[in-house]
């Protein structure tokens, strides 16, 4: 008997359709089941984590300046260049400090943004979630003001009423408060920590001439891909070294950093899960093997070469543990998507709200291709492992004891 893969798939599979012992039959079935719950729970974490992901840099890196260059003016030449850059989408003069907002005895930290007209449609991330009045309407009031929905709810004001903006203006003196009287004029909420520690207000409504001191002045760059500021900022820098140029990562970095890590603990802890179930496989083709010892012992003198052996229950181990990643990864994939209806039914059934106190509604998720194709590649590779150990034993089993049970 020649010891050829397609010998070897042919008695992998016969073995796997012909009937056998009933313990075995179900510890192979309990292999399945276990190995697709492992794949489905960590295709839908980390779809989960994706979604957590996607919206927090959506809601914060459609609100923040992706590059900011310090010092400079939209209108000088160098600067004004970028605008022909295919990656950047704006450019626009751009203040940013710290104060604070005080109304009715409440008084809250905030950054404080100052806005000239021209970037108003560099902030997408503020003007599509306006609960109250329109970004625009900023420049219709004297002094007026934009502010995060439960930033304003803390301060017990809202959409017209007036609060103070307390900057600090640095002196030859020392630091002075500086006291900005503002009305409100609209009120967003972008489910995000800006919600409470961001305010918006025209540049000319902030000191002439103290801007640098109270803050940074500069130029704002909007890209269309906002992970890419980190290497435009790069870039900059090399060639304009008397720039002082910032990204949106010199801030936020450690932030999605820490997602970021987060997503991959958690991979590895759930890859632990897949790796528990393997063991079922490992238990279940050892018992395979135990009950085909005649059959390998009659394939033995038969010509049967230690390979063809060993193949053969390999290859048996592999369409088991196959069925159970594909199985679990069509249904992570279906759960992924429906994840969000599935917890808003179990917080109606059980009455206990998961996201409350959080800045989500509803649990998102995004299922990417190459996540699917890691957690297969993982799956598959413990699987391996875990077939190759009882198809050894089988191909080192002596045909003489196999043939006298």
């Amino acid at each position: 008997m020649k010891g050829t893969t397609a010998t070897a798939w042919w008695i992998a599979l016969r073995y796997l359709t012909t009937r056998r012992r009933e313990f075995a039959a179900f510890v192979t079935q309990v292999s399945v089941a276990g190995l697709s719950l492992g794949v489905l729970v960590l295709t839908v974490v980390v779809s989960v984590m994706n979604g957590f992901d996607g919206e927090l840099k959506r809601r914060i890196l459609g609100t923040v300046p992706h590059v900011l260059i310090e010092n400079r003016q939209a209108d000088d030449p160098e600067v004004a260049a970028l605008r022909a850059h295919p990656r950047v989408t704006g450019l626009f003069n751009f203040f940013t400090g710290d104060g604070m907002v005080t109304a009715r005895g409440a008084v809250n930290p905030v950054t404080v943004y100052g806005l000239d007209r021209t970037a108003l449609g560099a902030l997408p991330g503020i003007g599509e979630h306006m609960v109250s009045g329109r970004l625009d309407e900023l420049f219709a009031t004297p002094r007026g003001l934009v502010m995060g929905a439960p930033l304003a709810g803390y301060l017990g004001v809202g959409p017209g009423d007036g609060l103070a903006l307390v900057m600090s203006d640095p002196g030859v003196g020392g630091v002075e408060p500086k006291i900005l009287r503002y009305t409100i004029t609209g009120l967003f909420e972008v489910g995000a920590e800006l919600d409470y520690s961001l305010v918006m207000v025209t540049a000319d409504s902030l000191p002439a001439g103290r801007l640098t001191a109270m803050g940074v002045s500069g130029v704002r760059l909007t890209l269309d891909d906002p992970l890419a500021a980190i290497g435009f900022a790069a870039d900059l820098r090399a060639r304009h070294p008397a720039w002082q140029v910032t990204s949106w990562a010199d801030a936020y970095g450690e932030l999605f950093e820490a997602v970021r890590l987060e997503k991959v603990m958690m991979f590895l802890i759930l890859l632990m899960v897949v790796a528990v179930a393997t063991f079922n496989i490992v238990a279940g083709q050892s018992m395979a093997v135990t009950d085909k010892q005649a059959d390998i012992a009659i394939l033995r003198t038969m010509g049967a070469h230690t390979g063809t052996i060993l193949r053969v229950f390999l290859l048996q181990g592999l369409v088991i543990s196959s069925l159970g990643i594909v199985a679990g990864l069509l249904l992570g994939v279906l759960v992924a998507h429906h994840v969000g209806g599935l917890i808003a039914w179990a917080e109606a059934w059980f009455g206990y709200q998961l996201l409350e106190g959080t800045y989500f509604v509803e649990v998102p998720s995004v299922v990417l291709a190459a996540d699917l194709v890691v957690i297969a590649a993982m799956s598959w590779s413990l699987c391996l492992l875990s077939a190759w150990i009882p198809a050894r034993r089988a191909a080192a089993l002596s045909p003489i004891a196999g043939l006298h049970r």
